[in-house]
C-alpha cells in the first residue's frame, strides 16, 4: 500500500512536467553544447589590446586626431602672421616710348624703352614693414640713355595699446585655443579608454558569471539525476524531484541570458575599439584594479589638478583676459612711424636725386558713441561668466568625487559581505550534506542549500565586477 502511494506521483509526472517545458529545456542543452565548440575556438583579446585598437583605428580617436589638426595649423597660420616673412618680385618690360622727358628734362622721341625692376618687402612684428626696390632703364638709340632708381622704406607701429602689439594678442590667443583643444583631446583620449576598459570589465565580469552559472547547470543536472535516482529507490517524494526539475530549469534559464547579455557586452567593446560588431573573442583575465587611496580629500585635490575641463575653463578665461585687454587697446591711442629713402641717378646726364622722408602718425578716438566702451563691458562680464562657471565646476567636481568614493567604499564592504555570504551558505551546504548522509535532513534540503550556494557564489562574482566598475568611475572622476 505504501509503495503503491509513493509511485502515484511518478505516474502523474507529466502532468507537472509538461511537453512545453521539456522542449525549452532540451532547446537550452542543444542551444549550450553547440556554442561550446564555438568557445573553445574564440580569439582572446587582453586588455592592451582592446586600448591599442580604440587608440589607433577607434571612431572617436580619429575624430580627435582631426581636430587637433585643424587646431593645429589655425596656431600655425596666427603665429606665421606676427613672423618676419620676405616676399620679393623681378619685372622685365620692353615697350616704344612716346615723345617726352626723362625725369631731367631728357627728350625721348619714338626710341624703345627696356625697364628692369625688382624689389623686396620684409613684414616683421609690431606692424613693422620695410620695402626695397630698384629699376634700372635703357633707351635703345645711338646714344642709350640709362637711368637707375632706388627706394627703401620702413613703417611700424611703436604703440596700439597692447603690449607687444595686437598682432602679438593675436597669437596668443591662438595658442591658448591650440592648448584648450590639445586639452580637451587628451580629455577624449582619456574617455575612450576608460570607455574601453569599463566595456572589458564588464565582459569579463559576464565570462566569470557564465562560468560560474555553467558549473551551476552542470550541478543541478547531477543534482537531478540524484534525485530521479534516489524517487525511484522511493528515498525521495515528488516535491524532491519537482524542486531539482524546477532548479534544472532555473540554471538553464540563468545561463541562457547570461550567454544573450555576453553577447551585448561583446558588442559594446567592439564598438568602442572600433571593431566589426560581430567579431567573436573573449577576453583575458586580468588582475583586478588597484583600489586608490580611499580619503577624500585627497581624492579631490588630484582631480583639481588632473581632469582636463577644468584646465579648459581656466585655457578659457586666460583667452578672455587677452580679448579684453585688446578691447580697451582700442580707446588707446596707436603711433606709428615711417621713413623712407629714395635715390635717382642718370648715368648718362650724370645727374642724380636724393630724399629722404620721415614721419610719425598717431590715430586715437575722440569721441566714443559708447561701442568701445560696450565691447569693453561684455568682455568684462564674459570673463566673469567664466570665472563663476570655473568655481561652479570645481564644485561639482569635488561632489563627484566624493560620490564616487563614498559608492566604491560601499561596493567593498558588500565584497566582503558577499565574501562572507558564500563562506555562511558553503557551510550550510556541507552541514546539510552531512546531515542528509547521516539521515537528519532530506534531500529537499540539501537541494535548497546547494541553490542558496550557487546563488552567493553568483553575488559575489556580481559585487566583484560592481566594485572594479566603481573603481574604474574613480579613477575617471579624477582625472587619471
Amino acid at each position: 500500500m505504501m509503495m503503491t502511494e509513493r509511485r502515484k506521483p511518478a505516474s502523474r509526472e507529466t502532468e507537472w512536467w509538461p511537453v512545453r517545458p521539456r522542449i525549452v529545456m532540451a532547446m537550452c542543452v542543444l542551444a549550450l553544447v553547440s556554442v561550446m565548440p564555438a568557445i573553445a575556438q574564440e580569439q582572446t583579446v587582453t586588455l592592451a589590446q582592446c586600448v591599442e585598437q580604440a587608440l589607433s583605428a577607434g571612431p572617436d580617436i580619429r575624430i580627435s586626431k582631426a581636430t587637433l589638426g585643424i587646431a593645429q595649423t589655425q596656431y600655425t597660420a596666427a603665429a606665421a602672421a606676427n613672423n618676419l616673412g620676405l616676399n620679393g618680385s623681378l619685372a622685365a618690360n620692353r615697350s616704344p616710348a612716346t615723345t617726352g622727358y626723362s625725369p631731367y628734362g631728357t627728350a625721348l622721341q619714338g626710341v624703345t624703352l627696356d625697364t628692369f625692376q625688382g624689389s623686396l618687402s620684409l613684414s616683421a612684428p609690431f606692424s613693422t614693414a620695410v620695402s626695397l626696390s630698384a629699376s634700372h632703364s635703357i633707351t635703345e638709340a645711338s646714344s642709350p640713355q640709362q637711368i637707375t632708381t632706388v627706394s627703401l622704406g620702413a613703417n611700424t607701429t611703436v604703440w596700439d595699446g597692447y603690449p607687444g602689439g595686437q598682432a602679438l594678442a593675436t597669437v596668443q590667443q591662438a595658442a591658448l585655443a591650440l592648448q584648450g583643444t590639445q586639452s580637451s583631446e587628451s580629455s577624449n583620449q582619456k574617455n575612450i579608454i576608460y570607455q574601453v576598459k569599463q566595456a572589458y570589465y564588464t565582459l569579463l565580469g559576464q565570462q566569470r558569471q557564465i562560468s560560474i552559472l555553467q558549473q551551476t547547470l552542470a550541478q543541478r543536472q547531477e543534482e537531478m539525476k540524484k534525485t530521479q535516482a534516489l524517487y525511484d529507490a522511493q528515498s525521495a517524494n515528488q516535491i524532491d524531484l519537482k524542486q531539482a526539475q524546477v532548479n534544472q530549469v532555473q540554471a538553464q534559464l540563468d545561463l541562457a541570458k547570461a550567454q544573450d547579455t555576453l553577447e551585448v557586452n561583446r558588442e559594446q567593446l567592439s564598438a568602442v575599439a572600433g571593431w566589426p560588431l560581430d567579431k567573436v573573442y573573449a577576453v583575458a583575465e586580468t588582475q583586478d584594479l588597484q583600489v586608490p587611496a580611499l580619503s577624500v580629500e585627497d581624492a579631490v585635490k588630484t582631480a583639481l589638478a588632473n581632469r582636463e575641463d577644468l584646465r579648459q575653463l581656466q585655457l578659457s578665461l586666460k583667452s578672455g583676459e587677452v580679448s579684453l585687454a585688446l578691447k580697451k587697446a582700442q580707446a588707446s591711442p596707436a603711433v606709428s612711424l615711417n621713413t623712407g629713402v629714395n635715390v635717382t641717378e642718370d648715368w648718362t646726364a650724370s645727374a642724380n636725386q636724393f630724399a629722404i622722408k620721415a614721419g610719425v602718425s598717431v590715430q586715437s578716438p575722440i569721441i566714443d558713441p559708447g561701442s568701445i566702451g560696450a565691447e569693453i563691458q561684455q568682455a568684462a562680464l564674459q570673463n566673469d561668466k567664466l570665472r563663476i562657471q570655473q568655481d561652479q565646476l570645481a564644485e561639482n567636481i569635488a561632489t563627484s568625487v566624493k560620490s564616487a568614493v563614498y559608492t566604491l567604499r560601499d561596493l567593498l564592504a558588500r565584497v566582503d559581505l558577499a565574501a562572507q555570504s558564500l563562506d555562511l551558505a558553503q557551510s550550510q551546504y556541507d552541514l546539510t550534506r552531512l546531515q542528509f548522509d547521516s539521515g537528519v535532513s532530506s534531500n529537499l534540503d540539501v537541494l535548497t542549500a546547494s541553490v542558496a550556494l550557487t546563488t552567493a557564489q553568483v553575488n559575489l562574482a556580481a559585487a566583484r565586477s560592481a566594485a572594479q566598475l566603481a573603481v574604474l568611475a574613480l579613477q575617471n572622476a579624477m582625472g587619471n
